[in-house]
């Protein structure tokens, strides 16, 4: 009679399917992905929350985490259900009327487990009736949603080489992609894709290449070996497109790039995967031969926006090389084709990043400050390094429209070709494309970077 009892107080919980989770703005009282939708938004449209009537808002019920360690967690709400992962690899389904406890996943870790910043879990992903979740002993664990109960187990790396997981997954059709840490151990960085009902590894997207590949070459010697170019951070994904978008970390060694001389590709690059595959589409690498530990690492905002006259799709990435970014990935023909590169520095910032020409080979052209031109500069052959000029600071007026005008902070447009480009170690810059696709980096004004979103959900008034 008690379980009875107990079973009718719990919330009905539905499967979680991909249609759902690719219709998740439709939901806005539940919060199905890390970041709210595939488009990484994080953004919610509930209004019932102002700047009214926050201030009248009280405890309705507090849940106290047993850990020391830092609380870093998403969670996720689905039909009245509460998911949360808890330092270090725990996992807790709490009942959001009340707080009370559905049930608790608690992991037992290996003494040896190493990581650099802390034993933290960002979160969990729910697809089906299965609750997802890394561990930071380097494990894939997938739990009954309604019990806690553990359904499959897969090692992804070895903990004792300094891997661990930190990342909260993304599920996205029958796939469950997870990234990787310990990017200051040495690791040799890749992204994960596994089968969600089964655990049975779909693919892996090495983030560093190997010897022979084309890209190895972007390595010193055998230093790829220890690159790191970990995927600690979730990403976004285009259903349209079917590509994947993730953000990758630093080189390693972190500071001493002289024992990794070269661009060090795929370290602080925006990679474009192809989910079903995990082939490479596209990069991007925003800080070729990092020495700074800037990564790459944040979350792809995908959006539908005016650009230029034109009604675009536009993928945002503000990175810690303090440059904020505008990508347009479009189809193109199969071939080398130049892919421009517009960045706005913060306003913060007092000069651009140092740019430095290569001592031979085509030159790149020297940034331009201020608004960036409406068609490509051309082709640069001078040798003679360009001068670091200082952005304006000017405030802009604030617009919701993305725009090649309007903007005061400065924009430097850089153009390269998809082969054969130089190297420019200390600079912000390069695109690459592979098959049939290319894209183009535009400026975003400062003004414009809460535009319009990718499915047209509402934004907040200025304040």
């Amino acid at each position: 009679m008690r379980l009875a009892l107990l079973l009718l107080s719990l919330p009905l919980l539905a499967q979680v399917t991909h249609q759902r989770l690719l219709n998740a703005e439709k939901e806005p009282g539940n919060w199905l992905t890390y970041s709210g939708n595939f488009a990484g938004h994080r953004f919610s449209p509930l209004k019932q929350i102002t700047d009214q009537n926050v201030a009248k808002l009280t405890p309705a019920w507090v849940y106290q985490s047993n850990s020391l360690q830092k609380f870093e967690t998403t969670p996720l709400v689905v039909d009245g259900v509460m998911y949360i992962s808890e330092a270090p690899s725990h996992v807790t389904a709490l009942d959001t009327r009340t707080g009370r406890v559905i049930w608790r996943y608690r992991r037992t870790l290996p003494d040896d487990v190493r990581v650099c910043c802390g034993q933290v879990n960002r979160g969990v992903a729910i697809l089906g009736d299965l609750v997802y979740v890394g561990t930071v002993d380097a494990h894939l664990v997938a739990l009954d949603a309604k019990t806690g109960a553990v359904r499959w187990d897969v090692t992804v790396a070895d903990n004792k080489t300094g891997h661990s997981i930190t990342v909260a997954p993304l599920a996205v059709k029958d796939k469950i992609i997870i990234g990787i840490a310990g990017g200051e151990y040495g690791i040799r960085g890749f992204l994960d894709a596994y089968d969600a009902k089964t655990g049975k590894l779909a693919w892996r997207f090495w983030t560093v290449p190997a010897a022979g590949e084309p890209e190895a070459k972007t390595w010193a010697g055998e230093s790829y070996k220890r690159g790191s170019a970990a995927t600690w951070v979730t990403g976004a994904y285009d259903p349209e497109t079917n590509l994947l978008y993730w953000g990758t970390g630093n080189p390693g060694p972190d500071w001493n790039g002289e024992v990794r001389a070269g661009d060090n590709l795929y370290s602080d690059c925006l990679i474009a995967l192809d989910l079903d595959t995990g082939k490479l589409k596209w990069h991007f690498q925003f800080t070729p031969h990092d020495v700074h530990d800037w990564d790459a690492t944040e979350v792809p905002v995908l959006i539908n926006a005016e650009f230029r006259g034109q009604a675009r799709k536009l993928l945002l990435f503000p990175n810690r090389n303090a440059f904020y970014y505008s990508a347009s990935p479009t189809p193109s023909k199969p071939g080398p084709r130049a892919s421009t590169i517009a960045v706005a520095p913060s306003a913060s910032r007092a000069r651009s990043p140092r740019w430095k020409e290569p001592a031979s080979g085509p030159a790149w052209p020297a940034p331009t400050i201020g608004t960036a031109p409406a068609t490509a500069p051309t082709r640069n052959t001078s040798t003679s390094p360009p001068a670091n000029p200082v952005p304006s600071t000017t405030s802009a007026t604030p617009n919701t429209k993305l725009a090649n005008n309007s903007t005061a902070a400065a924009s430097a447009v850089f153009q390269g070709r998809r082969n054969g480009a130089p190297s420019a170690p200390s600079s912000p810059r390069r695109a690459k494309s592979l098959g049939n696709t290319s894209s183009s980096l535009h400026p975003t004004p400062a003004s414009s970077r809460r535009p319009a979103t990718w499915s047209s959900v509402p934004q907040p008034k200025a304040r």
